[in-house]
């Protein structure tokens, strides 16, 4: 059941979607002091294995060494060229620059530089790479820009930090990564995962229609609130998962469960399926997120879960890329109708899309930007037309 029993306003004004001002707010108050996840350790099997990543337009650089994951600014301290420009690599033991080959280890110190002489005098260690942060929950890594941050299980909470242990573990396997760009702002996309009223016109093939409010259960944290969907009294759900369950061996749990951290940590389980979704914003007018959707292969060393594991990764990729396309494919349209410079009266909040409310309330907060409300009421009352409606002929 849901927790409210009538409708609630938009509280977020369409300005706080588009303004270059209020996302350096953002920025400042909510995303720099916070964690974020730029991946996973499937994204690094071996030692020396390296991706590269843009954080708030910030170059990442990830390097996996001696069986530790580092994270440093993407910038070598000689004359500033990227280190590496590729999406991932392999450096071996040292991190190298690209330009003049200056080699860095774990703690960023410099350890080689071709035709050292010339730089005398210079001590050993001297102009290293500026470091970041970095721990592992379960699978996935997540970096801090902020040196005051608190820790990953503290700023995560017991609960998301043990659930990312669980459904991330080295039991399952990495099905699909997805990296993909939007045209929109960031928060559109947040909005979106946190609804499910726009299922049966965005998704009627991938979903079909929304769940009975009776299968359905939110729950509302101070930092995080929680979806859970419980469809075992629902055959044509349910069957798929209890099939699979007696062939992998898990005991099946007919829940979709999700998740999100404020501002913008989704997590998500169905079936045998786990998933993150981090989305960053670029502008106010661009956003990225990054998926890493992991799936659950059944016990190990079994050639039935070498062979159903290679099945599920690839119902996975394909499913999870459709229904990420599909969504893909209406944020433009979202955000066009958000930055309108015309709007008609309206904005509300249905029962169903109710987790859409606390998020709202949490950037305001956050921002401390409650005046935009009534600011923007004025500005509607000039903006709107009248909505009566006339007939010709009549």
């Amino acid at each position: 059941m849901f927790v409210n029993e009538s409708h609630m306003p938009q509280r977020l004004a369409p300005n706080l979607y588009t303004s270059p001002e209020h996302l350096e707010r953002e920025m400042e108050r909510m995303f720099e002091p916070g964690w974020h996840c730029i991946g996973a350790l499937p994204d690094l099997p071996n030692d020396g294995d390296y991706f590269t990543r843009t954080l708030f337009g910030k170059p990442l650089i990830c390097w996996k060494t001696g069986g530790e994951v580092h994270t440093f600014l993407n910038v070598c301290t000689h004359r500033f060229s990227m280190l590496r420009d590729q999406p991932c690599g392999h450096m071996g033991e040292h991190l190298k620059c690209q330009y003049h080959g200056w080699e860095y280890d774990c703690n960023g110190d410099t350890q080689k530089i071709p035709d050292a002489k010339s730089f005398r005098p210079m001590a050993k260690g001297e102009l290293g790479l500026r470091k970041f942060r970095t721990e592992t929950a379960g699978q996935l890594i997540f970096v801090t820009l902020n040196e005051n941050a608190t820790g990953l299980r503290e700023f995560l909470g017991d609960y998301l930090y043990d659930m990312c242990d669980r459904w991330f573990s080295p039991d399952h396997d990495l099905a699909c990564p997805i990296d993909i760009h939007h045209e929109c702002n960031w928060k559109v996309v947040i909005e979106n995962v946190l609804e499910g009223y726009h299922i049966g016109e965005v998704h009627p093939k991938s979903f079909g229609t929304y769940p009975n409010e009776e299968c359905c259960r939110h729950e509302f944290h101070e930092f995080w609130d929680f979806y859970i969907d419980d469809y075992s009294t629902i055959p044509k759900n349910a069957r798929p998962e209890r099939i699979m369950s007696r062939i992998i061996g898990y005991e099946p749990d007919y829940r979709w469960q999700h998740l999100l951290r404020y501002p913008n940590v989704v997590f998500g389980k169905m079936a045998m399926f786990t998933w993150v979704q981090m989305v960053l914003p670029v502008s106010a007018t661009e956003c990225h997120a990054m998926w890493r959707i992991f799936c659950y292969p059944g016990q190990r060393g079994r050639l039935k879960s070498r062979i159903l594991s290679k099945g599920l990764r690839f119902w996975g990729r394909r499913f999870m890329s459709r229904v990420i396309g599909e969504d893909e494919a209406i944020y433009p349209s979202i955000y066009k109708g958000i930055a309108s410079p015309m709007r008609p009266r309206g904005g509300l909040i249905s029962t169903r899309e109710e987790r859409i409310f606390p998020f709202q309330d949490y950037v305001l907060k956050m921002t401390e930007e409650e005046e935009f409300i009534t600011k923007d009421r004025e500005i509607e009352e000039e903006r709107t037309q009248p909505t009566t409606a006339t007939t010709d002929g009549g």
